[in-house]
């Protein structure tokens, strides 16, 4: 999951961007933003290079057009752990016809209602999904107790009806509440501790293997996810296997099988780890976790003994995996894809 975070006026909130999303962005790419903030060439810092180098993060997604965030709220809302939206997104024009292609349910009367305000549209697009509106924050460059912001007579219907709250407004500016919000949200907090072994898993298998493992991080000390966890750990270290025969000099040709699946063992002796670190491939350490992922996955994964596979069972695997996922890295850069 990901942080969707809607401002119309990028260039102008460098330093917001910066201040909400210090955590997850780093030194180098706070440096990037900087220098184009600092940038004394008299044009304004292009909104999409701002969107570039924040997405990067793989943790927080960046709009700053109504109609692009409108489609993501309408269409995938469920994806986001948070959802930040400036209440004005007018800076950038946008026509009616182009949001109703998007959202036939607008009408030339919310046109008129909403502009300068569409983050309030947003907010009723989603004002009846009730896992959304706990996760849902509007920013404001006025406070909600001022006199009075601009469609308060709406927003006070929905707090009086206990669909928002004013404890949901931040005022830009004033947003340290809204950043440990963020700071504070356990999935993507894992998803930054491990995003070195997510970005291996993205980048040279796909993004449903990084999922996965997340996934299996997230749930490695649940008793009732022992067997689905083995058996997912089992199948990244087959996705694993499967890809390093396409890379590794020979393997493919001496491990794999008419129907293109990596075999880890001929005979009664000869194994592939043995290949593999006869060939210089693999060290002592990855060697023997290949073989306890294997053997122990396979042996517990589809009909597991709770008395004998336990959490720490499964977290062994875990921390055996994190390192399998470094040297794969390691595999992948030392024999590249053609192309790649």
């Amino acid at each position: 999951m990901k942080i969707l975070y809607v401002e119309d006026e990028l260039s102008k909130n460098i330093p917001g961007i910066i201040r909400l999303f210090e955590k997850y962005l780093g030194k180098k790419r706070i440096g990037k933003l900087k220098e184009l903030e600092e940038d004394e060439s008299g044009y304004a810092a292009d909104p999409d290079e701002i969107k570039r180098i924040v997405e990067e993060t793989n943790l927080v997604e960046v709009e700053y057009r109504f109609p692009d965030a409108l489609r993501k709220i309408i269409s995938h809302h469920e994806r986001y752990a948070l959802i930040i939206i400036d209440r004005n997104l007018a800076e950038y024009v946008y026509d009616f016809e182009e949001v109703v292609k998007i959202d036939p349910a607008y009408s030339d009367s919310q046109y008129e209602r909403f502009f300068e305000r569409e983050g309030d549209y947003l907010l009723h697009k989603l004002v009846y999904e009730s896992d959304v509106m706990s996760r849902f924050y509007l920013l404001t460059g006025n406070s909600i107790y001022s006199d009075p912001i601009r469609g308060y007579d709406d927003i006070k219907t929905l707090i009086e009806f206990g669909k928002f709250s004013k404890n949901n407004f931040f005022e830009k500016g004033n947003e340290a509440g809204l950043q440990k919000i963020i700071e504070d949200v356990p999935i993507l907090n894992l998803q930054n501790e491990n995003k070195s072994y997510l970005k291996i898993l993205r980048k040279n298998i796909d993004n449903k293997a990084a999922e996965n493992f997340l996934k299996i991080l997230g749930e490695k000390d649940e008793m009732r996810r022992i067997s689905g966890n083995l058996t997912e750990l089992r199948k990244i270290y087959e996705q694993i296997l499967k890809e390093c025969s396409e890379r590794i000099p020979g393997m493919k040709e001496e491990w794999t099988d008419r129907y293109g699946k990596v075999i880890t063992k001929k005979g009664e002796k000869e194994t592939l780890m043995n290949w593999l670190s006869d060939k210089g491939h693999i060290n002592t350490i990855i060697r023997n976790f290949f073989f306890s992922i294997k053997a122990i996955a396979s042996e517990f994964g589809a009909h597991p003994n709770i008395e004998d596979a336990t959490t720490d069972t499964v977290n062994s695997l875990v921390y055996a995996l994190k390192d399998v996922i470094i040297w794969f890295g390691k595999i992948c850069s030392r024999y590249p894809k053609a192309g790649s």
